[in-house]
């Protein structure tokens, strides 16, 4: 990865809708001790609004590939108004702030089961928690670590709904509003269960709906920095072992603001259009057919695709097949 121009940033910005005065704040690097947070988190809430985590590169394409690099990352994300993978995403992300001035870096995480995307539609889609103990599998993320006036805060603009919206502070215990009206977050400074050294430490965020349910693992990092190659090496790895659910199931997902704030997402899920909002998850559509999911990538996520990166998906086992498809053909 490598900065971006001054031109890139401006694009980069108009690409997510950033409000002028926060634009103008940013782009000008003079946040102070009173603003930085509040300026963060607006980049980042119109950042994850804008710009969805997903595989459609996988599905929707003739190369069924994913580049890391910054340009070719920047092309497909700001130009061509797409979304990306969380290596994609948060890498780019992570170059928009150093080209912002800020000192941030990245890292890598491990994911609790329960907090996969592939979870069913239910109670733990929408981030309510369950009572079972945490199962962290191998490195299969990425966070972004930042240092606001000696306050260090991990984004990340590149998940599905267990994610948080907003910079996460590194607080042990520190429950705070996650998104409304009542989903909670906190991060616990703490071993990881299953693990046997208990004596190394990890960041580990955790969600619950209410005072009155249990809190769930959603994944969990420590502070190292990774660099760029490091991601590449983890997603070869994973692709070589066929493990994880990118190449089976088309994934677009994205947060809804109202009013500059996160009240709730939507994501396309197979052959399913999902909405949470207020906490409630809804199956609102199934689609039938492949001209049904390409409408609402459209009309929900502002995606146009060519007619090779459509018949990318002909003949895979993730294209919908509707009635009238042929057989015998």
């Amino acid at each position: 990865m490598s900065s971006l121009s001054a031109a890139q940033v401006e694009a980069y910005l108009d690409r997510i809708s950033l409000p002028e005065p926060t634009k103008s704040l940013l782009i000008s690097g003079k946040t102070t001790s009173e603003n930085a947070l509040e300026a963060i988190t607006a980049l980042q809430q119109h950042h994850v609004a804008a710009i969805p985590y997903d595989n459609l590169a996988l599905h929707y394409s003739a190369h069924k590939s994913l580049p890391q690099d910054t340009e070719s990352v920047f092309q497909h994300v700001v130009l061509k108004r797409r979304g990306g993978t969380c290596i994609q995403v948060n890498l780019l992300f992570l170059e928009l702030l150093r080209s912002l001035g800020f000192n941030a870096y990245c890292t890598a995480g491990r994911l609790n089961a329960q907090a996969s995307i592939a979870q069913k539609v239910g109670p733990a889609s929408a981030g309510e928690s369950k009572e079972s103990r945490a199962v962290f599998g191998t490195w299969v993320h990425v966070h972004i670590i930042i240092n606001l006036h000696s306050q260090k805060y991990m984004l990340d603009t590149s998940f599905n709904q267990f994610g948080s919206p907003s910079p996460v502070p590194l607080l042990h215990d520190s429950p705070e509003i996650d998104v409304g009206p009542g989903r909670q977050r906190r991060m616990l400074h703490a071993p990881l269960p299953g693990f046997t050294n208990s004596e190394q430490i990890w960041w580990r965020m955790q969600l619950r709906n209410s005072d009155s349910e249990p809190w769930m693992d959603v994944y969990a990092f420590q502070e190292s920095e990774w660099l760029p190659f490091d991601f590449a090496i983890m997603t070869q790895g994973l692709a070589g072992m066929g493990v994880g659910w990118f190449k089976t199931l088309v994934v677009c997902f994205r947060w809804v603001l109202e009013k500059g704030k996160p009240v709730g997402w939507i994501m396309v899920w197979g052959d399913e259009l999902r909405r949470c909002r207020g906490g409630k998850v809804e199956v609102e559509r199934k689609f039938y057919s492949e001209g049904d999911r390409l409408q609402v990538l459209e009309e929900e996520f502002g995606m146009h695709f060519k007619e090779d990166e459509k018949d990318g998906i002909v003949g895979t086992g993730t294209e919908i097949v509707g009635d009238d498809f042929d057989f015998y053909g």
